[in-house]
């Protein structure tokens, strides 16, 4: 049988033994993890496969491995059932169905481009790294390797235009004034 893994004796009580140990602290952790106690079951019996397939020529610590295999099939599924909700939403009209007030969605609109505005205006430098950062999920040594710079330079660049950014959101917003309505008599 190609692509089976022959599980010997050893291994399956190796995979008793750990089941009896961590499934409980196990289903806890993925919980908390994704927020829902039966997609945390189906993660930790995942991780109970894996363990069971694992090569066994060297066995991999044991808490540790679980733990990780666990946290990495959590996000994961998260990330799925973030990407689901996005792509699955209802639409009415070709414009979104989640029942959100208008003036809510217009005020958070206006924060976004408020917020874009203020990013427009740091500095080059700065502006380049957070975009690297945030839109591109780039670590500090790769922003440091692309910039040819030091990743201690990355972080300050990247705490200095976040504060920058705070500041300047922070600030109210000007709007310009309303005339006032004045009472037409007949």
């Amino acid at each position: 049988m190609e692509g089976r893994i022959r599980v010997t004796e050893q291994r399956r009580q190796l995979v008793t033994d750990s089941l009896e140990r961590f499934e409980g602290p196990l289903l806890q952790y993925a919980s908390r993890v994704l927020g829902d106690s039966h997609a945390a079951q189906d993660v930790v019996q995942e991780a109970f496969i894996r363990l069971l397939e694992h090569d066994g020529e060297k066995d991999p610590r044991i808490p540790g491995w679980l733990y990780a295999v666990c946290r990495n099939l959590a996000l994961d599924r998260r990330r799925r059932r973030k990407i689901m909700e996005r792509t699955n939403a209802p639409t009415l009209d070709g414009h979104s169905g989640n029942g959100e007030d208008p003036a809510r969605r217009a005020a958070r609109r206006d924060g976004a481009a408020r917020a874009l505005e203020a990013l427009e205006a740091l500095p080059a430098r700065q502006r380049e790294v957070l975009a690297l950062r945030l839109r591109h999920g780039l670590k500090y040594r790769e922003i440091a390797e692309v910039l040819d710079i030091t990743a201690n330079n990355v972080g300050v660049l990247v705490h200095q235009g976040m504060k920058t950014l705070r500041a300047r959101l922070a600030e109210p917003v000007e709007r310009p004034a309303v005339p006032a309505v004045e009472e037409v008599t007949r």
